[in-house]
């Protein structure tokens, strides 16, 4: 636990973010939790020592992938180190005296905006994208600007003072935020492993079959596949998630055969999912 104590890790926004939650989750109560202004901040932070280690959403079951940061994950050399799927609660928050019936508008991070975009459209309140939810919590705890609330966390609001107007305003039960880790792994018990790879393939018939089928062909289940485009137009970098880790002969052979088929193949990292 000493050694925990002593742990910094980076999340994106300010406290009682959904990223520093995600962190506590994963690092453990007592980690020191650093904000960072941006996600690249967060990638900076981590390389430079900084940190040990970044916490990062990658992807919404609501949203979708934060392209930003999948992104990112191809610009650096940092490898994941770890997984968390985290149950997202929104809350409306706003400062004491605001009513619901006169809330015009919501600050919000945009990914938490589309996740209550039902909701916000059913109330008449005018979506207003911020940096981070706890940013956005904070901007309305600190600045009250007329018939405003927030989108974000009980946490957030308990920590800026504020009133929970609603909860539950995600427009699905089932909202998650997937979130890695970059740096030095959580030291805590895994329910599974998974890989994650990028690649490229030339634009040609069935380049595309070839790489899935070394997978398909071992029995390993590939869990995401999703592409991001280079700076060519028209070509593209491939994302493949697999289960099973690294270590396991019959994945490292089916990396192995999909290189063979690949022109480019970098493996993002092989890690425990919490």
């Amino acid at each position: 636990m000493a050694e925990q104590s002593r742990r910094r890790v980076g999340f994106q926004g300010e406290h009682g973010a959904y990223g520093e939650e995600a962190l506590r989750a994963l690092y453990g109560p007592d980690v020191e939790a650093i904000p960072c202004p941006t996600f690249r901040a967060v990638f900076e932070a981590v390389a430079e020592g900084r940190v040990e280690a970044g916490v990062l959403p990658v992807e919404s079951s609501l949203g979708g992938p934060v392209v930003e940061n999948v992104d990112l994950l191809l610009e650096h050399d940092l490898q994941i180190s770890s997984e968390l799927s985290l149950r997202i609660h929104h809350c409306l928050v706003a400062p004491p005296g605001l009513v619901l019936a006169d809330v015009e508008r919501a600050l919000s991070h945009p990914q938490a905006l589309a996740q209550c975009a039902g909701y916000l459209r059913r109330r008449g309140i005018q979506p207003v994208a911020e940096a981070n939810t706890a940013v956005a919590a904070r901007k309305v705890a600190e600045q009250a600007p007329p018939r405003t609330a927030a989108i974000a966390s009980r946490v957030s609001a308990e920590l800026y003072g504020l009133t929970v107007l609603e909860e539950g305003v995600e427009d699905s039960p089932d909202n998650h935020t997937r979130f890695v880790t970059v740096g030095v792994a959580p030291p805590r018990a895994w329910k599974r492993r998974k890989t994650a790879l990028a690649f490229t393939v030339q634009n040609e018939p069935g380049a595309l079959y070839r790489v899935l089928g070394a997978f398909s062909g071992r029995g390993l289940e590939v869990s995401r596949l999703e592409s991001r485009p280079q700076r060519r137009a028209w070509e593209y970098v491939w994302c493949l998630d697999v289960d099973g880790a690294l270590e396991d002969p019959r994945v490292r052979e089916a990396v192995e055969a999909a290189q063979a088929a690949c022109i480019t193949l970098r493996v993002l990292g092989s890690y425990g999912v919490a």
